[in-house]
């Protein structure tokens, strides 16, 4: 079986970082390989304008890896840059971390919080977390107030910073499990287990997540409803 992981564009050493993330990610006798999309995601202040901007090139690139021979495909990020766009184009399974995650979450427990980057990600996922149908569930969502750009240089106040908000949402929220949306704080730089041990609670990895769920569905047959998503051609003519 083999998975396509969909990549925008990162300076080499964030790549890199990305790239072996994703592989660790992948299940048992799942082959992992790479489509990288002609935009980039790895700026501060990121919209839900870039996010429109880029729809149409993930959905061009999960055409791409259809015809190719691929059994699923993940789109790098919570986000889920133009997943649902290109249902409309590819029948095999197409899953976004994002909505892997608080869907697991909201099986997992009755109410959990969410920590991302930074405000304009707070704000997208507010509007995602409806759109999802999970909002009722979400005790908050809150920033460690450091950009994706930053992150490496502050990694130690990264990790403080997720800690103190993840206990704070435990004592002051009472939420039951902790899901990043985010994914360069995990799985790149902070591990899930680790900060499952530390809180004592489950701190859930979306990206392993996402490509489970995308193996699972591959493995079953099933494929997009085209009554949720009419098949559409990516020809801007017709």
């Amino acid at each position: 079986m083999k998975i396509a992981s969909l990549l925008a564009q990162y300076p080499q050493d964030e790549l890199d970082r990305r790239m072996t993330a994703v592989r660790n990610a992948g299940p048992p006798g799942v082959e992992v390989e790479f489509l990288q999309i002609e935009g980039c995601v790895y700026r501060k202040g990121l919209t839900d304008l870039h996010r429109s901007m880029i729809a149409p090139l993930v959905a061009e690139k999960a055409l791409e890896a259809q015809e190719s021979g691929f059994d699923a495909i993940v789109p790098y990020g919570t986000l889920d840059l133009g997943v649902e766009e290109s249902r409309h184009v590819v029948d095999i399974p197409i899953i976004g971390p994002g909505h892997s995650g608080v869907s697991t979450a909201a099986m997992l427990a009755q109410q959990f919080s969410i920590l991302t980057y930074d405000e304009p990600h707070v704000a997208m996922f507010a509007r995602l977390v409806r759109k999802w149908g999970v909002a009722d569930r979400v005790t908050s969502i809150r920033s460690v107030g450091i950009v994706i750009t930053d992150m490496v240089a502050q990694f130690d106040e990264l990790r403080t910073r997720f800690l103190d908000l993840a206990k704070m949402t435990l004592e002051e929220e009472r939420a039951e499990l902790v899901l990043p949306l985010g994914m360069t704080v995990v799985p790149v730089l902070l591990s899930a287990d680790d900060l499952t041990q530390e809180l004592d609670v489950p701190v859930l990895d979306p990206l392993a997540l996402s490509m489970s769920i995308a193996a699972t569905l591959a493995r079953t047959g099933y494929q997009n409803s085209r009554i949720a998503y009419p098949a559409a051609s990516l020809d801007r003519s017709r």
